[in-house]
């Protein structure tokens, strides 16, 4: 007999049995109890997150258990992408062995729980609903897809033949939160969080059941800070505009001089005439407050407001476990959440730089189900099969909803429908953006359905154990939404070049030059989408299949031995015809779906040769000691939603300058009027149709395939004293044919402005013409786990990693520099090379053992704990692109030397010129010549601050009686109230440049809680 042997998800437990002779058989009985603390049987890396982790530790955002993530060797500091109109539901995302976020795959007990859309999680469970988290990395299992990064599955809890269940509440507000480090204040806020879970018997021993709700409203405070431009600038009084020397910085008239911007004469006082002002951008200095931050330098934020945002959620999740017999067991799950939220803008119905223009409302449904039923023909032989669904629907609004301002203040073509509704999109550089208006996303409706239908057949024979099977998986991803070039309402973009001269960087840089490029109607970016069809998105369907061997060679040696398959289907358009089209770089022509012989496809060939063989070893040294390595290959599918969408599924405009001087249009003329147009019968647009000038487009390589990632390791674990386990491990991958956004019609040869385009050169081409471009990535690391699982009151997990990740891009963004894309590797933005982290859970044994009064005051105390120490990440740094004179590339500056790190935080004082009161001395920084790339790669030089935190609870449990429990807790989130920095501004020229004047991770925040369990 053996009891209290430990299965937790995703792992494999391993327990020796001796049988005695004239014994027919011996009886294995799994149940909750101590797990072996040595890992002999796998090769891959990662953490189990138990139950007390999740129940007990300080976490944020909602309590997401994402939060843990930052606990696995190799994982970034778990944070919060997109807006909170597109992940209302707080998605963490981590980069795990530094992987973008699509190499890493989120299960509900096994089934997909990932949105493809935005690369976030579908379904955030409450806390209390959760069993276990099984994280993954380095996985040689040739079951599971998406293995490069972190394989996460979550165990929802299950009833059992006893009834028990739990009901709590937290809630905190702006009397337990600090205030804001650079400017004292504190914004209202209030946080309420409430709910119940129960489980157990509907028929004993057959049939039970798990049930729980929770309810939040988070009203969380704002304190939104933004360079705004100064009193004196909006009436065109530039005599005070000033370098850190002291000395005028000169506006240009852009009506002198020559086109190229050459022999242009400043304005008499550096003060633009009343008259030459825009009228259009006299009524927009109108919709902006004064700035109201005292005595602030140039280039750092001089205005302040508090705004709340208010976000409603309801949850729920329904479990059903029924064993029909020794032979046939079903399960069912039903999840369901909703949350619905209102963010006011910074200006209210005129937008600003609140959240970068993401003022309004939105509402999200999200469904995740899921069937499972298991057969077991024989103890050798079991089949499961499961259905999972994964449904979401989004919606989201501005503020603006009826109003027609744009055209209201002059700016025509812009509030076309009701989509178009409100202020166009306002930026000028070197401000806070928008300066007035709102995201370019806004407004959208979209959603995705996933399902998948994965069969194992588990065959046990002699000392092998032998895993196979396959999946099949559809998802349809709608989307009602177009935000490049500025959205529905169009996009203004002013920068410092209109009204400078070449040669003039300090100008070209210059924010005054830049706002008077606004007041004076000379944008150097204009541009717009409108949506054509109703039904945008594409659908595909992919299949996979798998065979994995794990053979137990001897007592001593484990092998995983497999081979996996992936054939994705190339994705087709919802709307049958014109929902997808291709632009032909050959001829200059749109090729549209559903008309003609253009395949639904857009003729991308489909790659049938995705085969990942996985090996894994584990050797057990002795009863204390294992050794383990590996080497596996996973497929990485592409990510992201702009699959060939152009005309028609949506038109654009796109005005460009005729040089990095002149004006791309006006706010003045306004913009085009949308045109009607009818796709001819062959799907073939021809290059001289007026709808397809000024319009950027997407062109979909044939030969599109996914990336591979290879990846490898090598670990050593010793059982320590204390049940302490230390694991050392070299893990590394290489990535090949990893996809990143390329402009085809970027500037090629610098100096030689929109000549240097290639289609330009063939037909008389300047809008964009973006592509997928393959990149390869590395990366390399140490990493060391000290753990003990929960015994004798306390556990504790420590892991430590030494890294460094190579990308020519992050999470698949863009290439910076399309004519030498060798300068855009380097560093990943997001790579750290040193992280420690640490989580600890205590049950203080005072008083334990004592009686009465004595054991209610000082006995069931726990304290608890999550500490971060991260280096910081590489330092971005640019220059002005205005004197590279190549179009679509990122200029960089030149290196000249070793820049000496100060570390200083905070805004320099204006006038004061000690650079030690900058983060580096910038000294060693200076502008390349015109025409040439600076000597700078991407990310190759400083590093910005490190990052260190700690979260605690303090948890007091009493019992009311020997069912029926209860426990008050506070966790602190940044309980010492030290304050994180981000990187600080690197863009040579900007008066900010060195300067660090905002914080990440917040203040201090103190939450308190109560549960009662029974």
């Amino acid at each position: 007999m053996r009891d209290n042997v430990q299965v937790d998800v995703n792992t494999t437990v391993r327990t020796d049995l001796v049988m005695p002779v004239g014994e027919l058989s011996e009886t294995v009985n799994i149940e909750a109890g101590a797990a072996p603390v040595l890992q002999t049987d796998r090769a891959d890396t990662g953490r189990l997150i138990e139950t007390k982790q999740v129940a007990e530790l300080p976490l944020a955002f909602g309590r997401n258990f994402q939060g843990l993530l930052v606990t696995v060797p190799g994982a970034t500091r778990p944070a919060r992408p997109h807006s909170e109109f597109f992940n209302p539901q707080d998605s963490l995302f981590s980069n795990v062995n530094g992987q973008a976020r699509m190499s890493n795959n989120f299960m509900i007990e096994g089934v997909d729980n990932n949105q493809k859309t935005g690369l976030l999680t579908v379904l955030i469970p409450a806390a209390d609903a959760i069993e276990t988290v099984s994280v993954s990395t380095s996985n040689f299992d040739a079951e599971l897809g998406r293995a490069g990064g972190a394989v996460s599955s979550v165990t929802i809890k299950s009833g059992t033949n006893n009834m028990h269940g739990s009901a709590w509440f937290f809630g905190n507000n702006e009397n337990t939160r600090a205030r804001d480090y650079f400017t004292g204040n504190r914004a209202p806020t209030r946080y309420r969080q409430v709910g119940f879970a129960v489980g157990g018997p509907i028929i004993k021993n057959k049939l039970f059941y798990f049930g729980d709700y929770q309810y939040t409203n988070d009203k969380l405070g704002k304190v939104n800070r933004a360079i705004i431009p100064v009193s004196e600038w909006r009436t065109g009084n530039f005599s005070n505009f000033r370098d850190n020397a002291g000395n005028i910085i000169p506006i240009f008239d852009p009506n002198t001089g020559n086109a190229d911007g050459t022999g242009r004469t400043q304005f008499a006082g550096n003060i633009v005439p009343l008259a030459r002002i825009s009228p259009i951008a006299q009524k927009l200095i109108a919709f902006l407050p004064a700035p109201n931050i005292a005595n602030a330098a140039l280039g750092t934020p001089n205005f302040v407001v508090n705004t709340v945002r208010n976000r409603t959620t309801h949850q729920f999740d329904t479990k059903v476990n029924y064993n029909l017999n020794d032979k046939n067991a079903f399960g069912a799950r039903f999840s369901y959440q909703q949350p619905k939220l209102f963010d006011p803008g910074a200006y209210g119905v005129y937008g600003g730089p609140a959240g970068d223009g993401f003022a309004g409302s939105g509402v999200q449904d999200v469904i995740s189900s899921a069937v499972n039923y298991t057969r077991t023909f024989s103890p050798t032989l079991i089949l499961e099969a499961r259905f999972g669904l994964s449904w979401y629907h989004n919606v989201a609004l501005t503020q603006a909803v009826g109003l027609k301002t744009s055209q209201e203040v002059g700016i025509n073509g812009v509030n076309v429908n009701e989509s178009a509704d409100g202020l166009t999109r306002i930026q000028i550089n070197g401000f806070t953006a928008p300066v007035l208006g709102f995201s370019p996303s806004l407004p959208w409706d979209r959603g995705e359905t996933t399902y998948n239908i994965p069969v194992i057949v588990t065959k046990l024979f002699g000392n092998h154990s032998i895993k196979a099977g396959g999946e099949f998986r559809r998802n349809r991803d709608f989307l009602l939404q177009v935000q490049d070039n500025g959205g529905t309402r169009g996009r203004y973009i002013f920068g410092g070049a209109q009204t400078a001269v070449p040669g003039n960087t300090t100008a070209i840089n210059g924010l005054g030059n830049a706002f008077a490029s606004f007041l004076l109607d000379r944008p150097n970016s204009v541009g717009r989408d409108l949506t054509v069809i109703d039904e945008p998105g594409t659908t595909h369907r992919a299949f996979f299949t798998f065979v994995n061997d794990k053979w137990q060679v001897s007592k001593r040696l484990t092998l995983d031995l497999g081979l996996r398959h992936e054939f994705y289907r190339p994705h087709r358009g919802i709307v049958e015809r014109g929902g997808l089209s291709n632009y032909n770089t050959n001829n200059n022509t749109l090729e549209v779906t559903g008309f003609g012989s253009v395949p639904a496809n857009v003729g991308v060939k489909s790659y049938y040769k995705n085969f990942a063989p996985r090996l894994g070893a584990a050797f057990r040294l002795s009863d204390k000691s294992v050794i383990r390595g590996g080497f596996g290959t996973s497929i990485i599918p592409f990510p992201d939603n702009r699959y060939a969408f152009n005309f028609p599924v949506k038109q654009n405009n796109q005005f460009n300058p005729a040089n990095n001087f002149a004006a791309a249009g006006s706010m003045a003329a306004g913009l085009p009027a949308p045109q009607v147009f009818a796709v001819p019968n062959d799907g073939i647009i021809q290059a001289n149709t007026a709808i397809l000038l000024n319009q950027g487009f997407f062109t979909v390589p044939s030969n599109l395939r996914e990336a591979r990632l290879h990846s490898y390791n090598a670990a050593f674990q010793r059982e320590l004293f204390w049940g302490l386990t230390a694991d050392v491990a070299y893990v590394g991958n290489v990535a090949h044919g990893v996809i990143a956004d390329f402009n085809l019609n970027a500037g090629m040869v610098p100096g030689q402005d929109n000549a240097g385009r290639p289609f330009f050169q063939k037909f008389n081409k300047t809008a964009s013409v973006q592509t997928w471009f393959p990149t390869d990535t590395k990366y390399n690391s140490l990493q060391i786990k000290v753990d003990r699982r929960f015994r004798g009151g306390w556990l504790v997990t420590n892991s430590y990693t030494r890294g460094r990740s190579i990308t020519y891009s992050d999470d698949n963004g863009g290439i910076a520099t399309p004519a030498d894309p060798e300068l855009s590797r380097g560093p990943a933005g997001f790579d750290r090379k040193h992280m420690w982290n640490s989580t600890f859970v205590w049950d203080i044994p005072f008083a334990n053992k004592s009686n009465g009064l004595v054991k209610a005051i000082l006995g069931g105390w726990q304290v608890s704990g999550i500490f971060s120490v991260q280096s910081g990440t590489p330092i971005g740094f640019t220059a002005d692109g205005a004197t590279l004179r190549a179009p679509g590339n990122t200029q960089r500056p030149n290196l000249n030397g070793t820049p000496e790190v100060y570390g200083t935080i905070g805004p320099r004082p204006t006038g004061n010129t000690d650079n030690r009161l900058l983060y580096f001395d910038p000294t060693v920084f200076s502008a390349p010549a015109a025409g040439v790339f600076g000597n700078m790669r991407r990310n190759d030089s400083i590093r910005g601050p490190g990052y260190t935190n700690m979260d605690a609870t303090l948890i007091k449990r009493f019992k009311f009686t020997e069912r029926i429990g209860g426990e008050f807790r506070a966790d602190a989130l940044n309980v010492s109230n030290s304050p994180n920095f981000t990187n600080p501004n690197g863009t040579l020229g900007n008066p900010a440049f060195g300067q660090v004047t905002s914080t990440i991770g917040g203040e201090r925040l103190v939450r308190f809680g109560a549960r009662v369990t029974f």
